[in-house]
């Protein structure tokens, strides 16, 4: 089952594992192209993703970063399509003050709350729980943060879609999860396609963990060459059940109802050309369908 912003569902179809639909991080000048407040303008985006054969958008907006679940909840209800949204908290430059505040265990108490009784006055419920880390290092507050989190997955068994800065510091998250009693075969790593490293990405899935390509559509100008390849490779060395696709679009310059461009639709059009004169087509849909699936799927028996 998988946990929606409009309830539950059994089937999620065709999935971007890793976007931000509507988001509002900083009221200051330099967050402003990554603020996404027009609701009609992401009604109208959302509806070229489902034009395109889209059915699921999961919303890694967190704690903190402007997450506004009754916001997607109306988008949902507007254009048909399935959204989830998350618990958790982004990177240490994101974390809200007052975890500083809390005890480690009114930290987990706060996360099991949102999980088990949801968020808002909707009590709309988290479908998967983020944590993220910055540039090159895992910062005492973010080590503090995954340690808590990894138990939260412990004990509830919810999925996990982390951030990893620039693709960095992912083989540090899973060793801290792992430490904390966390499985990681339910976490994806986050951007780990922007380290074009391809024997980094496999360590990665050998450890069990899910790989989110989501910059993809970023370097329209090489027609994302970087990431075509190194997807074909890791498909070619047996490794398509560990991907997940998605476009992190959580920008005006990415959305065409802002005047910007690729769009949602993109993965979905131009890409899976590019990638279906490389790859199997059925491989493609594992990215898009059957591993976002597995990834996000969730008994809720342990809540």
């Amino acid at each position: 089952m998988y946990r929606t912003v409009l309830g539950l569902v059994e089937e999620i179809g065709t999935t971007y594992i890793h976007e931000h639909l509507y988001v509002v991080p900083n009221e200051l000048p330099k967050y402003q192209d990554y603020t996404l407040d027009d609701i009609d303008r992401t009604i109208e985006e959302v509806g070229r993703f489902t034009k395109a054969g889209g059915h699921t958008l999961v919303d890694l907006t967190p704690v903190n970063y402007g997450r506004n679940p009754i916001a997607l909840e109306k988008i949902a209800r507007e254009t048909g399509t399935n959204i989830l949204f998350v618990t958790g908290f982004h990177k240490e430059e994101f974390l809200p003050t007052w975890v500083d505040e809390l005890s480690n265990q009114e930290i987990y108490d706060f996360l099991i709350q949102e999980i088990v009784n949801g968020v808002s006055s909707h009590e709309l419920l988290p479908s998967a729980m983020k944590i993220g880390t910055s540039l090159n290092q895992v910062t005492n507050k973010e080590k503090r943060i995954i340690e808590i989190v990894g138990e939260v997955q412990r004990d509830t068994r919810i999925p996990m879609i982390t951030h990893c800065d620039q693709g960095s510091m992912g083989l540090e998250q899973l060793q801290l999860l792992r430490k904390s009693g966390a499985d990681i075969e339910q976490i994806c790593l986050s951007h780990c396609d922007l380290m074009n490293d391809v024997e980094y990405l496999k360590r990665l899935c050998d450890q069990g963990a899910s790989l989110s390509f989501d910059h993809v559509g970023r370097d329209l100008e090489n027609k994302d060459e970087i990431h075509a390849n190194l997807l074909t490779e890791l498909v070619k060395s047996g490794y398509e059940d560990f991907i997940c696709l998605a476009g992190d679009m959580g920008r005006k310059k990415y959305h065409k109802s802002y005047h910007g461009s690729p769009g949602l639709d993109y993965i979905l059009t131009d890409f899976k050309e590019i990638m279906l004169d490389m790859i199997p087509e059925k491989s493609f849909e594992k990215m898009i369908t059957l591993n976002p699936q597995r990834q996000l799927n969730w008994s809720f028996d342990c809540v």
